[in-house]
């Protein structure tokens, strides 16, 4: 989510003050830091554990010259340390030896840090530079390996890509780390100058935007923007990150099974049923064209159903949401998914108060994959109510 709309709804005159503010797809954490530059109390849910974590230490107000004294430990250590990576072959196939080996030994050392704030920080700034340091081509989210065959017939930037993947050693993984950990230094020094008065936790375990584990009547403000569908992979996309983070193959692929929007779905098992006549029969129409497309947007209706009945739970009487989507083509339909929301909405007696486009000017955002899907012009916020 663009910074720019919490800052516009979290305001005095549309959002009271001392309020709950809950993003049950809380990502990186936008909803969550702009919560509490406001003045708010803030929670954030997320099935992906590594925007978990993100999240986490982007709204901890922590000290960068306890940081600091870590960062020294690590330097020295990592550098120092003579054991090798274990031999496997998925990471062989992303790194080179040298930037594998640097890699390892820097998680060693952060993993050796006993205080689990800190030692998160510099998980985050690791993190950060593992598809710098690896083969993964930097302009394609999903992981796409560099080589010297797409080189030949590739425009300058891929062969520039390719070259600095070429060049990376040791020494160079070490000054991206070192790169990150700094930049990341003075986000926690303005962090706290900026003196955040609200307050931010993010919640782990099995809970999920349909089934919060939170209690009845208990937030103010629901405001978050769901994955979109088919938009982008995003489990995979983040799939290097969290191998780093300790999580094999199955882990993540069990993550991308829960993800909302997921393309990982059986079509002999995918129920094209959902509460919304209106999307049934677009569902239909996806489903002669791309069975697989149908499914995928049939298991996003239903959940988004489900999500609204758990707003509704949550949210106290007067209580507002503000949810975006993207309009975007699935199968080379049009899928307007705030109006399957406002659907849901209306179902289950909540107001809908307005609903805002905000065009997208860059086509850069969010790329066309392949032919069953198509750029996301605009976002459309919906704002509804809890009446009663």
């Amino acid at each position: 989510m663009f910074h720019r709309i919490p800052q516009a709804i979290l305001n005095p005159e549309v959002v009271k003050p001392r309020s709950v503010v809950l993003d049950p797809f809380c990502g990186s954490g936008t909803v969550l830091l702009e919560a509490m530059l406001a003045g708010y109390r803030s929670i954030g849910i997320d099935i992906n554990p590594l925007a978990r974590l993100i999240s986490r230490v982007k709204t901890n107000p922590m000290e960068a010259h306890h940081l600091r004294q870590h960062f020294r430990r690590i330097l020295e250590s990592s550098t120092k340390d003579p054991s090798l990576p274990p031999s496997e072959p998925r990471l062989a196939f992303w790194f080179k030896p040298q930037a594998l080996r640097a890699l390892w030994n820097l998680r060693r050392a952060i993993g050796r840090i006993r205080h689990e704030e800190c030692r998160d920080f510099f998980l985050v700034n690791l993190s950060a530079i593992v598809r710098k340091a690896s083969w993964a081509d930097p302009s394609i989210a999903p992981p796409v390996k560099l080589t010297q065959q797409r080189a030949k017939r590739a425009n300058e930037r891929y062969r520039r890509s390719l070259a600095t993947a070429e060049s990376l050693d040791r020494r160079m993984v070490f000054r991206l780390f070192i790169e990150a950990v700094e930049r990341n230094l003075r986000r926690v020094h303005n962090f706290r100058v900026l003196c955040p008065k609200g307050q931010a936790v993010t919640l782990g375990g099995e809970c999920h935007a349909a089934k919060t584990g939170l209690r009845p009547r208990s937030v103010d403000v629901v405001l978050t923007s769901p994955p979109y569908c088919g938009a982008q992979k995003y489990v995979r996309s983040l799939s290097l990150e969290m191998r780093w983070m300790g999580l094999d193959n199955q882990q993540i692929a069990e993550i991308d099974r829960r993800t909302l929007g997921t393309e990982r779905i059986s079509t002999r098992e995918a129920n094209l049923k959902t509460p919304d006549p209106e999307a049934n029969q677009l569902l239909e129409k996806i489903r002669r064209r791309n069975p697989t497309r149908a499914a995928m947007l049939s298991n996003y209706v239903r959940y988004l159903c489900s999500f609204v009945k758990e707003c509704k739970r949550v949210l106290r009487p007067r209580g507002q949401a503000f949810v975006t989507f993207g309009t975007s083509h699935i199968a080379g339909c049009r899928v307007e998914m705030d109006k399957f929301f406002r659907t849901a909405a209306r179902r289950e007696g909540l107001k809908i108060v307005a609903t805002i486009v905000d065009s997208i000017p860059s086509r850069g955002m969010i790329t066309k994959r392949h032919k069953t899907a198509n750029c996301i012009s605009d976002e459309r916020v919906v704002w509804v109510r809890k009446v009663k």
